[in-house]
């Protein structure tokens, strides 16, 4: 790998860090380029602007998520839908493990989802996020066939933010007053709850019109 392109790939890496932890308005390139042991002007030189760096890592964000997404399409429509919504859940859960890359993606599309950065939104409007696709798919088989576009849109934004919340606040689940112990039981625990939760509340629209 030729030296310009091992920073930029260092850039991109630590750049994913900051703002998985801290969104992107918490974010500075100070803090990037620290961790990247470079400066700002091998962002300038490589990307431009600290918007064109966070744009280029939400496009890889949605290519690693689709590529690790425990549901597809097809697997959304063959299995039970119950199962469907638990395996949407669960993969949702996972940044609370704080492992892999994957996590850290999924930490920042929490940031977003409570404060869309305008970013976001333009990239959003020209690609379509799989976690959407995936869940307006699981909301259709709970929602009556009578159901208008808006009620879609609806349960489908309120299927993606069930879990939203706690990956956000993920440093203040083990601080007081909470204290809880963030571990793969509580995960667990969390992912189960939810999803009879969310199972319960998506049921009760079945026979709404």
């Amino acid at each position: 790998m030729k030296p310009t392109e091992f920073t930029r790939q260092v850039l991109l890496d630590q750049a994913t860090n900051v703002f998985a932890e801290k969104g992107y308005d918490g974010a500075s390139v100070r803090e990037i380029t620290r961790r990247a042991d470079t400066n700002q002007a091998s962002i300038n030189y490589h990307f431009g602007a600290k918007a064109s760096l966070y744009l280029e890592v939400l496009k890889l964000a949605v290519s690693a998520i689709g590529n690790a997404s425990l549901l597809d399409a097809d697997t959304v429509e063959q299995v039970p839908r119950e199962e469907a919504v638990r395996l949407f859940i669960r993969q949702q859960v996972t940044p609370l493990l704080k492992h892999g890359q994957v996590s850290r993606y999924l930490r920042i599309f929490a940031w977003e989802t409570l404060n869309p950065t305008p970013i976001y939104r333009d990239f959003i409007a020209t690609e379509k996020l799989p976690v959407m696709d995936l869940a307006e798919r699981i909301v259709r088989r709970f929602l009556p066939a009578t159901a208008s576009p808006a009620q879609i849109a609806v349960a489908t934004i309120w299927l993606t933010q069930q879990v939203a919340p706690f990956v956000r606040h993920f440093d203040a689940l083990s601080r007081p007053p909470l204290n809880m112990k963030v571990d793969r039981r509580f995960v667990d625990e969390l992912a189960n709850d939810l999803c009879k939760m969310t199972v319960a509340g998506l049921q009760s629209r079945e026979n709404q019109d």
